[in-house]
């Protein structure tokens, strides 16, 4: 079972350095909302077509993340399991691309190269925390669809998505 954490904004690598993109947050920040939305939108619509839930900013348990979805994805482990495979591949290609190219000398390649093996970690957890956020958006289309929700109306605003 992968774990979802908080790990932080974006990174940017390069031969120069690690830079932060604090406009790119954490997918994790956002998951807990796409969850309650999720949970808050399964309902039966025929007993009574409309629904209210008052949002509590709360931060739910590791667990939570894994049986919510699996409820209504049976095999998300799996999919997570294997999208993170090839996201760890597509940083060996990285690392690849950077040992060809021309114009850097041996020592950038080297630095650039460090800097993506030190960050891997870091940037493996926000691929899995942005993988659980879109399944959780792929299964809110799904209780739409199959429910027929014609609207949702949820607050928009910075406070709503932040805790």
């Amino acid at each position: 079972m992968s774990k979802v954490e908080y790990v932080g904004p974006r990174v940017e690598i390069s031969h120069h350095g690690v830079n932060y993109r604090r406009s790119k947050e954490d997918k994790y920040v956002y998951l807990i909302v796409a969850l309650e939305i999720l949970k808050d939108i399964d309902n039966d619509y025929v007993i009574k077509p409309s629904y209210s839930h008052d949002f509590k900013n709360k931060t739910l348990q590791e667990s939570d993340f894994h049986t919510i979805l699996e409820y209504y994805e049976s095999n998300v482990e799996e999919s997570i399991l294997e999208e993170c495979k090839k996201y760890k591949q597509k940083i060996q290609h990285e690392i690849e691309f950077v040992q060809q190219i021309p114009h850097l000398t041996e020592m950038d390649k080297e630095v650039w190269i460090k800097n993506i093996e030190i960050m891997k970690e870091y940037r493996v957890q926000r691929a899995i925390n942005k993988m659980y956020y879109m399944h959780c958006i792929q299964n809110i289309v799904q209780v739409i669809q199959h429910k027929n929700i014609k609207e949702i109306t949820v607050p928009f605003n910075k406070c709503f998505f932040m805790f």
